[in-house]
């Protein structure tokens, strides 16, 4: 038994190291993924975009059904490795896994990785809890004193809308928890956060109204891979996104985990 596991354990890493030998024989990193039949892929659990369970181990969520739709036709498997947004720039330039997806691109993380085109778009979106949802229609209405809105400091929602709807009063959380409890507690009219993210909490929860305010404002969000003068896979995989696009498939993902039955959509 130990030796059968001490085996297995020489294989598995051999496998895990097999990229990089390649790359040492000068072949292409692309070339070392599909040598060895998978990739390695960051995770981290937060719905929807990764959820492990436990008693198997197998993660599902909006990543993983676009990277299944992404490598399955290759032949290749993905695997996960556990991680944390904070330090995926680091896991990718360290050579721990190949890529992260979900992953926004900015300008100081271009700057340390490589970013395929967008995989999709997070729609910026309202939830409330009260019976006036109408009047969250649209963003110039939202403008006003009157309003009350809870939002992740530093998030993607801050950085948009702060700047454009000067009039809103804000309430600035430090993280999801604080935001939703903000909500709860009735102290803000609404918050303001992606669209995946209200369809889990309704989901969930069974209560609130989603609402996505005109004009739509959406944040992009991207696969993120190491830095490397060899483009191969980056091209390989901005190829494969477009014909998940053009076919469909990538609206069908999203929409599994951002649409609501019965939220109001303007």
């Amino acid at each position: 038994m130990k030796l059968n596991r001490r085996a297995a354990l020489m294989a598995a890493a051999a496998t895990a190291l097999l990229p990089k030998q390649l790359l040492a024989q000068g072949k292409t990193e692309w070339a070392g993924i599909k040598a060895a039949g998978k990739v390695r892929a960051g995770a981290v659990e937060a719905k929807p975009w990764f959820t492990q369970d436990f008693a198997s181990g197998d993660w599902k969520g909006l990543v993983p059904d676009i990277l299944e739709a992404v490598f399955a036709p290759e032949g290749i498997s993905v695997d996960y490795i556990d991680t944390q947004w904070g330090t995926a720039v680091a896991g990718l330039q360290s050579g721990r896994f190949d890529l992260m997806g979900a992953y926004n691109s900015t300008p100081e993380r271009a700057e340390a990785i490589d970013f395929t085109k967008a995989i999709g778009g997070l729609r910026l979106t309202i939830l409330t809890l009260k019976d006036n949802a109408a009047s969250f229609a649209n963003w110039d209405a939202i403008d006003s004193p009157d309003v009350k809105l809870a939002v992740i400091d530093g998030s993607g929602a801050a950085r948009i809308l702060q700047p454009k709807l000067t009039k809103t009063t804000w309430v600035a959380t430090p993280s999801s928890d604080t935001m939703f409890l903000e909500l709860e507690s009735g102290r803000v009219d609404a918050i303001v956060t992606s669209d995946a993210q209200v369809a889990d909490y309704i989901a969930s929860r069974d209560r609130g109204t989603m609402v996505i305010p005109e004009p739509v404002e959406r944040q992009p969000t991207n696969i993120g891979l190491r830095k490397s003068e060899d483009h191969e896979l980056l091209d390989w995989l901005d190829t494969r996104i477009a014909a998940l696009e053009a076919d469909g498939t990538m609206d069908k993902i999203w929409a599994k985990y951002t649409s609501v039955e019965g939220s109001t959509k303007s």
